[in-house]
């Protein structure tokens, strides 16, 4: 009885906490209809059936195309499981006027990137060049669409590749926890399938039928093409015709089955809601409980958005309340939607200590999520329109993720349902309909648990960057104007994380940061910041690619984007949230409870990757300078630390912008006040010169095996852009070799890492185990003279131009400008360094490679590490 009684009250406190009354009037959604959306946007539809959409960005050096062929693994049956996938990988193989080689060399030839991704509903198909290169990349793009052949010759090694891009997801227990719970939400319908296909199904597969398959759904009417970056609209317009046009729609035909739902046919959902629990096991360690509320349709997306909002800001408030009623049983709770074209759903994922009693806190989470109140306060959706418009514009300034990013809206929903999200009347209209939005449904219930184991260059801004140093106070900012954005981006790097972390502890500054992001996320921040449309990241992310630029022991940062509307007043909200900031107990328990909780979920990872970082790690690097501090990391230690770290003189601060550097600089006057007295040196981690042989071989017991095989050459760091250059073209024909003639690989890396003074010649791959022996043998014949002797200047300047490509899609955006600019000055101490490093291995020429690889190519105690 007291149980039942403790259980009400806290249902009751939690009604009163999150309840809100709307203040929406059909005013404020009225003041939104009026909206229109930015200049250079334009759609079109051509005589074959294919929709464009026009986004022109100026500002950019460069120019987008992605295309969406409307099918993915959501038209698949159990037979034909990831041919979509398949397909994408294939159509990189040669057309009838191209061979595969000659589909790469034209891209690198122009500076360009071509990818491609699967998904359910969609496959993408990117092409990003320099503006003026463009039209030549389409060609390239619509000769691969149209045109491509699926040479029978390189069916087998693609399904070489194919296999061991599935072998990796495999050793991924997120993965497995994934694949149970499609199986389980959409049962009978394509969704319930991997998008990259089974081992049997790969096995099986046919070129003839693949190529039936792409003949079918690879015509124009079943394709959104859209455009992002330099160009005229016009001008465009006309090339598209000219290069796209000419293609002949076709009758897209799917395959009906009364058994098989596929594509938008909705399944039947049969049993889901008659009380059964689901039991899924998985290679893991913790035990989790999903339940899953079904949702109804909103009108737009940005009603889920608005949902997601209300759990983000509450979900603390149920975890605690959960915790308090289930003692040592809930570690954590996380709430967010789960989205299709059939039904949604309110996903709450519990983390387990043990085992518990699920009767109960299915019980309590459901009382809980009867009483949330969705309506949401006039000024919080007003926020959340801003914050949707400053995304808009910064999806513009990356011309190679604005389709990726929307493709899944453009394909189910259309062109107009993207650009609503630009018109902010619709989260005003979303928000009417969440004020009656009540859940009351009883949950879909999956129990997860472990299985039963036995042992580029520099994009260009409108004016000159500026650095502004002030020993007095300790002041450190470079400036960039750039006119012709309205976005403002700051990027705070924070020095010497190593050195402080050593004398507070571990992971000192990850937890400060998250104190830092708690304090910006508290209600009153957050009415504050919405007005100037902030959005702020704190911490690094290993899973997100190109987030390793921030992957090094010796600084943190806070990157900061919003409009610039209001310069002084965004800056100097920020600067006094940094310039004040203590952390508060509670902020600290919390920030390590979330630190704690997301290693206990990484745990299970892949454990024989986990070794074999450790142990080719421990061959090429010098022992950590820091690594023996066992320091405990206290409250008090981290307010200590605060006082050192957390400083403006110990921060970079870089600023890209709509206003000139000297106005820049006047904001920030007051934001630097005391210098440090005695500056740490910079720290980073050194390469380590091996005296003789060394071998490592272990036993990993998983789906893969990984393989390291390199050696350490001492280096004039003069030689360093030549020796990039080198690096290339080592990295070109090695992966080249392993994975697309032998496809005994999918992801791998290879080449010259330049540390300082020294330079390690290496090859760094996963694969399945039965290609381990036939892989050893080969790594050192890539590190001989052989490999340049016959280099030709073209193909030089064909990887260097393919390199620099890639550069400069991590220049694109104003934040990334500033946290290169910042990163030059804080290990090169000139802020220009990035820039000037570039435009040296632009200028590189043929000799110069051979001549370096003649100086440091002759192989000195190798290392190796096997882990099978």
């Amino acid at each position: 009885m007291l149980r039942r009684f403790f259980s009400l009250l806290t249902v009751l406190l939690i009604s009163l906490t999150i309840f809100q009354n709307s203040v929406l009037n059909a005013q404020q959604v009225e003041k939104y209809k009026a909206q229109t959306l930015p200049k250079g946007v334009s759609i079109y539809q051509l005589d074959n059936g294919i929709q464009v959409l026009l986004i022109e960005n100026p500002a950019l050096p460069m120019a987008g195309v992605n295309v969406a062929v409307k099918v993915g693994s959501a038209y698949e049956t159990f037979s034909t499981s990831g041919m979509s996938h398949m397909l994408e990988h294939l159509l990189f193989n040669g057309t009838t006027s191209r061979d595969q080689k000659q589909l790469y060399d034209d891209v690198d030839l122009i500076g360009g990137y071509n990818n491609a991704s699967t998904a359910e509903f969609y496959t993408n198909f990117m092409m990003v060049t320099p503006f003026d290169n463009i039209k030549k990349g389409m060609e390239i793009q619509a000769d691969m669409l149209f045109n491509s052949t699926l040479p029978l010759e390189k069916f087998e090694k693609e399904k070489g590749i194919v296999l061991e891009e599935i072998s990796k997801t495999l050793a991924d227990p997120q993965e497995q926890i994934e694949r149970n719970t499609l199986s389980i939400l959409y049962d009978g319908h394509s969704l319930s399938l991997p998008t990259l296909g089974t081992y049997s199904t790969i096995q099986s597969m046919s070129r003839d039928n693949v190529f039936s398959f792409y003949k079918n759904n690879y015509v124009p009417n079943n394709m959104i093409l859209t455009v992002v970056g330099n160009f005229q609209s016009s001008s465009m317009l006309k090339m598209i015709k000219e290069i796209y046009g000419q293609s002949n729609p076709g009758l897209v035909q799917h395959e009906i089955n009364s058994e098989w739902k596929i594509g938008l046919q909705s399944p039947e959902f049969q049993g889901l809601y008659t009380g059964t629990i689901y039991n899924r096991f998985y290679d893991g360690e913790e035990n989790f409980l999903q339940l899953f509320y079904e949702l109804p349709n909103g009108s737009f997306s940005e009603y889920y958005d608005l949902i997601n909002l209300t759990l983000g800001k509450y979900q603390n408030a149920i975890q605690d309340s959960l915790k308090k009623q289930f003692p040592l049983k809930i570690k954590s709770v996380n709430l967010s939607t789960r989205l299709s074209p059939f039904k949604n759903f309110i996903e709450a994922k519990i983390l387990l200590d043990n085992p518990a009693d699920y009767t109960a806190v299915i019980n309590s989470v459901s009382k809980i999520f009867e009483v949330i109140d969705f309506s949401l306060t006039g000024e919080t959706i007003e926020a959340e329109a801003i914050k949707a418009r400053t995304e808009f514009l910064k999806n513009i300034e990356k011309p190679h993720m604005f389709g990726i990013y929307n493709s899944n809206e453009l394909v189910i929903k259309g062109i107009e349902s993207v650009l609503a999200s630009y018109e902010s009347k619709t989260f005003f209209e979303s928000a009417k309909e969440l004020e009656l939005l009540k859940i009351t449904s009883h949950p879909l219930v999956i129990i997860q648990s472990p299985s039963i184991k036995t042992q580029t260059d520099t994009v260009k801004t409108s004016n000159e960057i500026k650095l502004f140093e002030d020993k007095s106070t300790g002041k450190s900012l470079i400036a960039v104007q750039n006119e012709v954005s309205n976005l403002l981006a700051i990027h705070y790097l924070v020095k010497h994380k190593a050195f402080y972390e050593s004398k507070y502890g571990k992971d000192a500054a990850k937890i400060l940061h998250d104190c830092f992001n708690q304090r910006l996320e508290s209600e009153p921040n957050k009415k504050v910041s919405n007005k100037y449309g902030l959005t702020f990241i704190v911490n690094d992310n290993p899973y997100i690619p190109m987030d390793d630029i921030y992957l090094h022991p010796d600084f943190g940062y806070i990157r900061v984007e919003g409009l610039a509307d209001d310069m002084p007043g965004a800056i100097n909200y920020v600067n006094d949230q940094i310039k004040n900031f203590v952390p508060t107990e509670d902020e600290f328990n919390s920030a390590v409870e979330q630190i704690n909780n997301i290693k206990m979920m990484t745990m299970g990872g892949d454990k024989a990757k986990q070794l074999f970082e450790q142990s080719y790690k421990s061959l090429v690097y010098e022992t950590d300078s820091y690594s023996n501090d066992q320091t405990v990391l206290t409250f008090d230690n981290i307010l200590n630390f605060t006082s050192e770290y957390f400083q403006p003189a110990n921060m970079i601060v870089s600023v890209v912008s709509p206003e000139d550097p000297e106005s820049i600089n006047e904001l920030f006057n007051n934001f630097s006040t005391e210098p440090i007295v005695q500056e740490p040196g910079v720290y980073s981690k050194s390469l380590m010169l091996n005296q003789k042989e060394a071998t490592i071989e272990k036993v990993g017991q998983g789906e893969r095996s990984y393989l390291f095989w390199g050696f350490i050459k001492n280096i004039d760091p003069k030689d360093a852009p030549a020796l990039q250059a080198l690096s290339l073209v080592l990295a070109d024909d090695i992966i080249f070799d392993i994975r697309e003639k032998q496809g005994m690989a999918y992801g791998m890396s290879a080449g010259i890492e330049v540390n300082n003074d020294k330079a390690l010649f290496y090859i760094s791959q996963g694969t399945r185990p039965q290609n381990v022996d036939k892989l050893v043998p080969q790594y050192p014949k890539f590190f001989t003279m052989a490999a340049v002797d016959t280099l030709t200047e073209g193909e030089l300047q064909k990887s260097i131009n393919m390199y620099l490509g890639k550069m400069m899609f991590r220049r694109l955006s104003s934040i990334n400008q500033a946290y290169y600019l910042a990163n030059s000055l804080y290990f090169q101490n000139n802020f220009n360094y990035d820039k000037q490093f570039l435009e040296s291995l632009k200028n590189v020429k043929l000799s110069d490679v051979k001549e370096t690889a003649k100086k440091y190519m002759q192989i000195n105690n190798p290392v190796s590490v096997i882990i099978r």
